[in-house]
């Protein structure tokens, strides 16, 4: 095997290898649950995530991806993440302001092309994922790729969003839709 050749493999393999943000995963990793609530923000942020002021990491967070994920995902000023929740970022995340987000929730940018009847999962590609100022997702949300959800929207434990949501409303289900409008009015100023 030449030189190359064994260089491109270990790009390959090791491309979704992030020295810096495995040292703050370490360190994060010995504080206990409900324990280090403002700790963890700092730490991630030393590992190269960007999160705004006065958020709040109630447990670890998963980063996946290759390439630079820290830099596809933006968390906004006065959010709080419950335990567990997992960033797939092979595209943008961005979470804007204010933000809760429930324990064990995923969010995919990743998805595949339809391939052949041989090999039905194709080519993977990324489409970004959006969360609107003051939303909040309860527990086991899964979004997928490509999905905005609005501003001041509520989504339900459990659902797993496959199309938009609207500001304002309560969405629930598998797949998720619109269970009905909540009071607010107009979408607040930096909705996605």
């Amino acid at each position: 095997m030449s030189g190359g050749k064994l260089l491109d493999i270990v790009r390959s393999e090791f491309g979704g290898w992030h020295p810096r943000l495995q040292l703050a995963q370490m360190l994060v990793a010995l504080l206990p649950p409900e324990a280090g609530l403002r700790l963890r923000p700092r730490l991630y942020r030393l590992g190269g995530v960007r999160l705004g002021h006065g958020t709040v990491l109630s447990g670890r967070l998963r980063l996946t991806g290759t390439g630079p994920v820290t830099r596809r995902l933006v968390i906004g000023a006065h959010c709080y993440l419950n335990e567990n929740t997992t960033f797939n970022l092979g595209g943008d995340v961005v979470i804007a302001d204010n933000v809760s987000i429930g324990m064990e929730c995923l969010f995919l940018t990743n998805t595949h092309e339809l391939g052949t009847p041989d090999f039905r999962a194709g080519a993977v590609h990324a489409k970004p994922i959006a969360v609107g100022r003051g939303a909040w997702l309860g527990a086991r949300v899964t979004v997928l790729p490509g999905v905005t959800i609005g501003a001041g929207a509520v989504v339900a434990a459990g659902a797993v969003v496959a199309k938009d949501i609207p500001p304002n409303v309560l969405a629930g289900g598998v797949p998720a839709k619109v269970l009905r409008e909540l009071p607010g009015g107009p979408a607040p100023e930096n909705t996605p």
